[in-house]
C-alpha cells in the first residue's frame, strides 16, 4: 500500500543526451516514502539511464532531482540510497559474509560489528548457513539473495534495482519477488526498479511508470491498488498484465 508522505524522490523536467543521442526527455515524477515503483518500457527507452541519474552515477543535462527534499547537487547522505545492479557483482576472492559487509568498510564499524550486520542481513534472505562459503559455490538464485543482503546491510531508505532478477528461472524469480516485498515492508524502504517484464511490474509495484521508446518520456502512470501477495495466475492480475502489454 502506498504511504502518503512528502516525496523522497522528486524529478522535474529531466533530460539526458549522450552526444547527439537523446535518451531521456522532460521526465517528471514523484516517489513517496514506502512506495514500490516500477519503471517499464521497451529496451533502449532510457530506464537504466534514469536509474543511474537517481543514484547519482549520472547527472542530467536539464531538469531537477531532489532527494529527501534536497537538490541532488547538494545531497551528501548517499548511504541512504543503494543500487542493486542486474549482475550480482560478487567479488570471487571474498567469502559471502565479507561480500555483504563490503560497503560497510568505509564506515567506523569494527570487523566484528560488520560481520554481525552481514550475518543478520544474510539471515533475512535465508542464507545465514552460507556466510563462510564462496561465490562460486552458490547457485544463481543464491547469489541474487546475497546481492539483496548486501543492499540491505546498509539499511537504506531508497533501494534502486536494475532488473536484478532477469537472469533467474521463473520459480526462483517468484521466490525473490516474495522475499523482496517482505523485506520492503519490514524495513519501510522506498523501492524503484526498472524492468521490461510486464508481469514483474504488476506483481511487485504500487505504481507503474510507462516510458515511451527513445527518447524516454513518461507515457502513463498506473496505480495498482491490488492486494498483496499477487499471483500471476490471478485473473485480475492477468488482466492488468494484458492491458499493460497492449499499451507497450
Amino acid at each position: 500500500m502506498v504511504i502518503e508522505h512528502a516525496p523522497v524522490i522528486s524529478v522535474s523536467g529531466l533530460s539526458k543526451h549522450f552526444g547527439a543521442l537523446e535518451v531521456l526527455r522532460d521526465i517528471s515524477l514523484d516517489v513517496a516514502q514506502g512506495e514500490v515503483i516500477a519503471v517499464l518500457g521497451t529496451s533502449g527507452c532510457g530506464k537504466s539511464t534514469l536509474l543511474n541519474i537517481l543514484s547519482g552515477l549520472l547527472r542530467p543535462d536539464t531538469g531537477h532531482l531532489r532527494l529527501y527534499g534536497r537538490e541532488a547537487s547538494g545531497f551528501t547522505d548517499w548511504r541512504r540510497i543503494v543500487y542493486m545492479f542486474q549482475e550480482d557483482r560478487l567479488l570471487p576472492w571474498r567469502s559471502i559474509w565479507r561480500n555483504v559487509a563490503f560497503g560497510l568498510e568505509a564506515g567506523t564499524l569494527s570487523r566484528t560489528q560488520r560481520r554481525e550486520r552481514a550475518l543478520a542481513a544474510l539471515a533475512q534472505v535465508g542464507l545465514a548457513a552460507f556466510a563462510d562459503a564462496w561465490p562460486h559455490q552458490l547457485s544463481g538464485g543464491m547469489r541474487s539473495r546475497v546481492a539483496l543482503a548486501r543492499s540491505l546491510v546498509a539499511e537504506p531508505g531508497i533501494l534502486l534495482m536494475d532488473e536484478p532478477f532477469s537472469k533467474l528461472d521463473p520459480q526462483t524469480r517468484s521466490q525473490m519477488h516474495a522475499e523482496l516485498l517482505q523485506l520492503q515492508r519490514q524495513h519501510g524502504m522506498t523501492v524503484v526498479f526498472v524492468t521490461h517484464d510486464v508481469e514483474e511490474a504488476v506483481v511487485l509495484s504500487d505504481r507503474v511508470i510507462v516510458l515511451e521508446p527513445r527518447p524516454g518520456r513518461v507515457r502513463a502512470q498506473h496505480v495498482l491498488d491490488l492486494p498483496q501477495p499477487r499471483l500471476p495466475t490471478d485473473p485480475v492480475v492477468s488482466e492488468r498484465v494484458r492491458q499493460l502489454r497492449l499499451e507497450l
